[in-house]
């Protein structure tokens, strides 16, 4: 059985950090793993203090401590699973000799994010295990254990944060972990597991934030219906021993839970839940708002409990397939799902902030707790239905839930609303599109990133494919900008294209077609552009270099007398305007690549191509750099520079190097193929 479990934990793990980012797609994420640096390289909690001109580093919520540091408001436990990432990050740096990057997450390098993006995996892996060790303890047998325990959740909304930044996986599975610890102590009588129930309640504790005590109910009716209440001596006498142990295994983090929230802010663990607790019972809705959050979380467009996990309307549709031998699971999951559904559908933020979407994230993530145990049950019931209502019923449910929730995957959630208005009013209140969204399907995250999915597929060729030129607007150009009949590319004060020259393919003539375009009406500046190919300048043979406003003009050149290279030849175009800098943040004209000819042939300039700007590749490969890195090196302008790479592309971290061209290709092709094959032997061996 170990061994089995061994490799099927093994597998879970291949198989989710096969969907990892690379990235962290949160600030969440980003303020656990800053902690979990300072941790590290510093034996602090502190938050780092550097700022960045008029605009702070990018930590969210942050508080000043009693001493007056500033500390993230966050939890440790999630923090301290990152430092096998910054572990990994520091074996990097000493094995070519740099320093760490202080000013993270602002600063930042590849390592320590690639890394850190497979963290959920982990906790995944551990969440399916727990499912597959559930189902046997409700007597299912092996094979449809392991099915029902992998398929039931890569068709929820459980799926996509096992890839997010997000603390709520590392919650969710030691949350399930208690509850499965409680099962196996009423049916082994083995005390050793009430002890371990302490001890992933106490992981809970600190992995996340207070919203652990709203699982408090559940597990000691969960307990109680297990343990068949009774009034006698005997009973009372296991009842006090059991919760001595389990305050044991529960104490050490609560201990650390105090010592974190007292350096912090001058209060003890308890202190923190109490004042938690009062303000979440102060801060309840009113009665238009208790309708919405019940309304949105159980039946909305945007994200609705049944929409992003239809296989729970399996418990809907044959709610009278289930045991009474499972009570304790019905009450607990019962409880625990509608003390989940009240609190955080009805809990107000602020003035009219509420809290129940849980934005920014991919369906109700507030509501994941709740889900294991009810999937439990689904599972369950799936062993007793007949082949029709599997095949008809069950399997399209899990179909639809596995497609919906790999829109969350595939592509970065947070552009579920590209393409939306961004707000609009009624009345004297203004409504953002996180808020209609959520209810008016058309403009549903599901909907929405559906059009987006097929869009981005039907583009695929086109952002992909490769031409006999290996043509690459390598640095210096904005994202491509989609005007319906032609896509541009937005210039900067340094541009660069990068192009091969095959022996069987001389290349005769190259030309730009570029737009000097208006945006501020006082500013009619004209442009003047140099050219140089391979370091050496070149001059267009067809048209001026001068070009005015609103004017858009071919630019040509004869390469037929130029000694090409037949690879990597580098064209660097080098605009200025007449008075005014071209500027990333205030642009009062911009200039626009057009068209792209080679041979009089137009080529594909929709393909995202940038430098990552990492201190290590420099360090391991001398690169050199030429806009970003070199002649714009703002750590906010690099930053949007990488998200305009995150937006665009498919959220998937072995695809990075595509569009990275400083990336380390050969660790990621040898990182790519141990993840597969992984996943195929481990899959194997499970089968």
């Amino acid at each position: 059985m170990k061994r089995f479990l061994f490799s099927y934990f093994l597998f879970c793990l291949f198989f989710f950090s096969f969907f990892a980012s690379g990235f962290l797609d949160s600030q969440d994420g980003l303020q656990y793993l800053t902690i979990a640096r300072r941790i590290y390289y510093d034996q602090t909690v502190k938050m780092p203090t550097e700022n960045f001109a008029d605009r702070t580093n990018i930590h969210m919520n942050t508080l000043k401590g009693k001493e007056g540091d500033i500390y993230a408001d966050t939890g440790l436990g999630y923090s301290l699973a990152y430092l096998p990432a910054v572990f990994l990050e520091d074996v990097f740096l000493h094995l070519i000799d740099l320093e760490p990057i202080s000013a993270f997450p602002l600063q930042n390098d590849w390592p320590v994010l690639l890394f850190a993006s497979m963290t959920n995996a982990f906790f995944a892996s551990l969440l399916v295990v727990v499912l597959y060790l559930y189902l046997r303890a409700l007597e299912i047998k092996h094979q449809q254990a392991v099915f029902l325990s992998f398929i039931v959740f890569i068709a929820s909304n459980l799926f996509p944060y096992a890839k997010y930044s997000f603390a709520h996986m590392m919650f969710v599975s030691f949350l399930t972990l208690t509850f499965y610890s409680i099962k196996r102590y009423s049916q082994t009588k083995n005390s050793r597991y009430i002890l371990g129930a302490g001890v992933f309640f106490g992981i809970v504790m600190i992995s996340y934030n207070q919203t652990f005590t709203f699982a408090i109910p559940a597990l000691i009716i969960y307990y109680f219906l297990l343990s068949k209440f009774q009034f006698s001596v005997n009973y009372f006498k296991k009842l006090a021993i059991n919760i001595f142990l389990g305050f044991s295994g529960f104490l050490p983090f609560l201990f650390v839970y105090s010592r974190f929230n007292s350096l912090r802010l001058g209060e003890t663990g308890i202190g923190k839940i109490v004042s938690s607790a009062d303000r979440v019972a102060s801060a309840i809705a009113p009665a238009y708002v208790i309708v919405e959050g019940l309304w949105g979380l159980l039946f909305s467009a945007g994200k609705s409990i049944f929409l992003f996990t239809p296989l729970l309307l399996i418990l809907i549709f044959f709610w009278f397939k289930l045991n009474k031998k499972l009570l304790p699971e019905i009450g607990a999951a019962l409880v625990l799902f509608f003390t989940y559904l009240w609190v955080i559908g009805t809990y107000l933020g602020g003035i009219n902030f509420l809290v129940w979407p849980g934005d920014s994230s991919w369906g109700p993530r507030y509501m994941l707790p709740v889900l294991p145990l009810l999937l439990i049950l689904v599972s369950y019931i799936y062993t007793k239905l007949n082949l029709k209502q599997k095949l008809f019923i069950f399997l399209p449910l899990a179909v639809v839930g596995l497609g919906i929730n790999l829109l969350g995957i595939l592509l970065p959630y947070q552009i579920r609303y590209r393409y939306v208005p961004a707000g609009t009013w009624i009345g004297e209140v203004e409504f953002k599109a996180s808020d209609y969204g959520n209810f008016i399907p058309r403009y549903s995250p599901v909907f929405n990133m559906s059009k987006i999915f097929a869009k981005r597929a039907v583009n695929l060729k086109r952002n992909w494919g490769k031409n006999i030129y290996d043509l690459k607007l390598r640095d210096g150009f904005d994202q491509p900008f989609d005007l319906g009949w032609a896509v541009w590319r937005g210039m900067r004060p340094l541009s660069v294209i990068s192009f091969n020259n095959p022996q069987n393919q001389s290349i005769k003539d190259f030309s730009l077609q570029i737009k000097n375009h208006q945006i501020d009406p006082n500013s009619t500046s004209s442009a003047y552009f140099k050219f140089y190919l391979n370091d050496e300048q070149i001059l267009a043979v067809t048209s001026e270099a001068r070009l005015n406003i609103h004017q858009e003009q071919e630019f040509k050149f004869d390469l037929s007398v130029i000694n090409l290279k037949t690879q990597n030849n580098i064209l660097r175009i080098e605009p200025e305007f007449e008075g005014i800098t071209l500027n990333f943040l205030d642009k009062k004209q911009a200039l626009f690549l057009q068209i792209l000819r080679i041979n009089e042939i137009s080529q594909n300039i929709e393909g995202i191509h940038y430098p990552y700007v990492s201190p290590i590749s420099k360090k391991l490969f001398n690169i050199k750099y030429d806009y970003w890195g070199d002649m714009e090196q703002k750590p906010w302008a690099i930053w949007h520079m990488h998200s305009v790479v995150y937006e665009n592309t498919f959220d998937l971290w072995w695809l990075r190097p595509f569009h990275y061209w400083d990336l380390p290709k050969d660790f990621f092709s040898a990182l790519f193929v141990i993840n597969l094959g992984g996943i195929f032997y481990y899959g194997y061996k499970i089968w």
